[in-house]
C-alpha cells in the first residue's frame, strides 16, 4: 500500500543510469567481454500510464580472441534510443517496461595481428530496445531504481577478405539509476 501512495506528480523524469554491459552471443562468441555502460534518460508524462521519452546510452567493449572474422578489437557505441514507457506514473514506486528503436554509431579499430593494416572501421547500426525497472522515490523530487535492458545494434562490418557480415553489437545491460522529477 506505501508503494502505491501518491507521489511526485511531476511531468519531467530526468536519470542517469551506470551499469554493466554484457555482449549479445554473437560478440561472445568472438571473444568480447562484459564492460562498462553509462545512459542519460529524459521522459515526459502522457497520462496516467504512459511516458515518452529519449536516452543517450554508451558503451565499448574489447575482444581478446584472434579469429578471422573480428578478432582482437576495441568497440564503442554511442546509441539514441526513442522509448515509449508504461509505468504507473504517480506511485511512489514505480515499476515500468519501455519499448522502442535505436540509432547507434559505432567504432572497431583491429589491432594488428588480425590483420596486416591496423582498421578503424565506423558506421551507423539499427536496433530495438526493451528495458525492464523500477524507481523509488526518496523525496518528492529525488528517485533511485534499477533496470535491465536487453537491445540490438544490427551493424554491418567489412571482415576478411572484403567480405561483409552483420553483428548483432548489441547484448544486455544491469543498471543502477539515479533521477529527479520537475
Amino acid at each position: 500500500a506505501l508503494a502505491m501512495e501518491p507521489y511526485g506528480g511531476k511531468k519531467n523524469y530526468m536519470s542517469f543510469a551506470l551499469g554493466g554491459y554484457s555482449p549479445s552471443e554473437d560478440l561472445d562468441d568472438e571473444g568480447y567481454k562484459s564492460d562498462g555502460d553509462f545512459c542519460f534518460n529524459y521522459m515526459i508524462v502522457l497520462k496516467n500510464y504512459f511516458g515518452f521519452g529519449g536516452s543517450l546510452h554508451t558503451y565499448g567493449t574489447d575482444s581478446e580472441k584472434t579469429s578471422e572474422d573480428i578478432g582482437d578489437a576495441q568497440f564503442a557505441s554511442m546509441g539514441i534510443e526513442g522509448l515509449f514507457y508504461f509505468q504507473p506514473n504517480y506511485w511512489r514506486v514505480q515499476p515500468y517496461i519501455a519499448l522502442g528503436p535505436a540509432l547507434f554509431f559505432n567504432g572497431l579499430e583491429y589491432d594488428r595481428d588480425v590483420v596486416d593494416d591496423e582498421i578503424d572501421v565506423s558506421g551507423v547500426g539499427f536496433g530495438f530496445v526493451m528495458e525492464l525497472g523500477v524507481r523509488a522515490f526518496i523525496t518528492q523530487r529525488f528517485f533511485g531504481g534499477f533496470s535491465f535492458k536487453g537491445f540490438s545494434n544490427q551493424w554491418e562490418v567489412e571482415v576478411a577478405d572484403g567480405r561483409d557480415k552483420t553483428y548483432n553489437f548489441g547484448g544486455g545491460v544491469f543498471a543502477i539509476l539515479m533521477g529527479f522529477t520537475f
